[in-house]
């Protein structure tokens, strides 16, 4: 994959967590994030309990030790410099690769254990994507086994790949369009 594509999906990545549009990622923004998930799904105050947890631990395991300057947010720059890190570092990809699993069970607000046409929609619109068409296209790439809903295994697998992809794999579109 080349530098500029690679940059290219963190930038992505960076736009779609930037819930506050502020140019850093803080821990506010996965507070944000889960508030839109819960206003968008069908979360019931437990499932909305176990939400806000998952985020806690998605800001504190996977984004924090990004903040090179510990100021509580997360650059741009740090944000690509932690990336460079991970894709030279097999443990660190392993890391990243757990987090996946914990971005399932937040979109699978029924915690039914799969992944609705529906939920997937409500994912895409909490990341501020709003194209129907993109959201089912992405939908089917990950529904392997055409059965109408993703199993935590096919999108982890499918997310697995966002980073080593090139362009024309549909994985590129896990947080939507390419910026």
């Amino acid at each position: 994959m080349s530098e500029d594509l690679a940059r290219r999906k963190i930038a992505t990545l960076f736009s779609r967590l930037d819930v506050d549009g502020n140019g850093s990622i803080e821990n506010s923004d996965m507070k944000k994030w889960a508030d839109k998930l819960v206003s968008f799904g069908n979360i019931d105050t437990a499932g909305e309990a176990d939400l806000r947890e998952k985020m806690n631990t998605m800001w504190n395991e996977y984004f924090a030790p990004a903040d090179a300057d510990n100021s509580g947010s997360i650059s741009f720059y740090e944000m690509c410099t932690y990336f460079e890190t991970v894709a030279a570092d097999k443990s660190k990809q392993d890391v990243l690769k757990s987090l996946l699993p914990l971005i399932f069970d937040a979109i699978d607000s029924d915690k039914s254990a799969s992944v609705t046409k529906t939920e997937f929609a409500n994912y895409f619109k909490s990341l501020n994507i709003n194209d129907q068409k993109i959201a089912d296209q992405v939908f089917e790439s990950i529904d392997v086994n055409s059965d109408g809903t993703i199993s935590k295994q096919e999108f982890t697998e499918f997310g697995k790949n966002f980073f080593t992809s090139d362009e024309s794999d549909p994985a590129s579109l896990l947080f939507g369009p390419l910026i």
